[in-house]
């Protein structure tokens, strides 16, 4: 380059110094994009490292308690707001019926614990919903809203409910805190034609500040009313098929033989 700019010099001396001066600008520029592009790949690498740990660290539990038949678990990596819990049980009962619950998000009010209400906004598919529930919380705590973007799988071997947090933002009621989902899923896992295993998880944010009380009814009684409201509902249910159920896009699941 020194020997370019020497004959160069030579034969346009007022050149030399133009051609420097430019050619380290054009180094400056090089080396401050390849700083920018290096300071983008370790954030990107970190936040690669983070979501990666959540997704691995979220479903590890540990087994609590057992009441009522149903196994409470708890997440081994509880951080900052997120409240997260399991529970198991199995309950003797066609797993069809409880999908014929489950979906009847009209009725659903009436037997879920705290829930007040639900508002489905968009049936963006047979087996996919944008919808709202509404639970209350003890006073003086704002009772809470899930907007959320919900799914029903058919599996081999199992019917999945799962959600997460909608995107639509502004189908959001002001009277209520929005809660933020990381992980809702229901799975309905047929052992026979009458015995069923309810698997539930939770993982999220329910948003602005609650009591370690409430915290607790949350990750260990309500999933047990849950379980219980359920069995009770269907068990005394007059009728439970409903045309959402009739539109839901299934197939027939692998039931094991009774023993």
């Amino acid at each position: 380059m020194n020997g370019f700019l020497d004959k160069l010099e030579k034969s346009q001396p007022s050149s030399r110094g133009w051609l420097r001066n430019n050619t380290a600008l054009c180094y400056d520029a090089i080396i401050c994009k390849l700083s920018c592009f290096y300071i983008f790949f370790l954030i990107l690498l970190m936040l690669t490292c983070t979501n990666a740990r959540g997704a691995e660290t979220s479903d590890e539990w540990v087994q609590i308690d057992t009441v009522d038949g149903v196994e409470l678990f708890r997440s081994v990596h509880e951080e900052g707001d997120l409240l997260p819990f399991k529970a198991v049980a199995e309950v003797d009962i066609a797993y069809q019926k409880i999908v014929m619950a489950l979906v009847d998000a009209e009725n659903k009010s009436s037997w879920a614990p705290k829930l007040k209400s639900i508002t489905i906004h968009n049936e963006i598919s047979p087996n996919r919903f944008e919808y709202s529930e509404y639970y209350e919380t003890p006073w003086p705590f704002f009772d809470r809203e899930f907007l959320l973007d919900g799914r029903v799988e058919y599996l081999d071997d199992r019917v999945v409910f799962s959600a997460r947090n909608s995107s639509n933002t502004e189908l959001a009621d002001d009277d209520h805190l929005v809660a933020n989902i990381g992980k809702l899923e229901v799975a309905v896992i047929p052992l026979s034609l009458e015995r069923t295993r309810i698997s539930f998880i939770f993982i999220g944010d329910l948003g602005g500040w609650i009591p370690g009380f409430v915290k607790n009814i949350i990750q260990q009684k309500w999933p047990v009313r849950f379980i219980q409201a359920i069995t009770a509902y269907i068990n005394t249910a007059t009728t439970l098929e409903t045309p959402r159920y009739q539109a839901l896009i299934k197939h027939d699941i692998a039931v094991p033989a009774t023993p």
